[in-house]
């Protein structure tokens, strides 16, 4: 019986970025997610930017993140990830394959 290897969502480890047993639940983007929203202008960073953020505030589903006094962050809104470091919005965006969509070229 075939299995399906891209599961639609996943639970990535991101020890990296926020510490031992940290996780993120995020869901893949679909055709449907990408069709739903015009692709920026990719010679705008700051519109590739937004793009990137309203994406993650859609596709990053929960997580047992914390702030740098160790509380708990809210669940996960684009919100809550534009407050977020540089590292750990990288790291999100790099485990989602955002890069490849907010760096194309028209």
């Amino acid at each position: 019986m075939p299995e399906r290897i891209n599961k639609l969502n996943r639970k990535i480890d991101s020890s990296e970025v926020q510490g031992k047993n940290s996780f993120v639940l995020m869901q893949a983007p679909t055709m449907g997610d990408i069709q739903a929203i015009a692709l920026p202008n990719t010679t705008d960073k700051n519109a590739n930017m937004e793009y990137a953020m309203f994406l993650l505030g859609r596709l990053v589903k929960n997580w047992n993140w914390v702030d740098d006094n160790g509380d708990p962050l809210s669940k996960p809104s684009e919100e809550v990830i534009m407050n977020l470091p540089y590292a750990e919005i990288k790291f999100l965006i790099d485990a989602l394959g955002l890069e490849a969509l907010t760096n194309q070229k028209n």
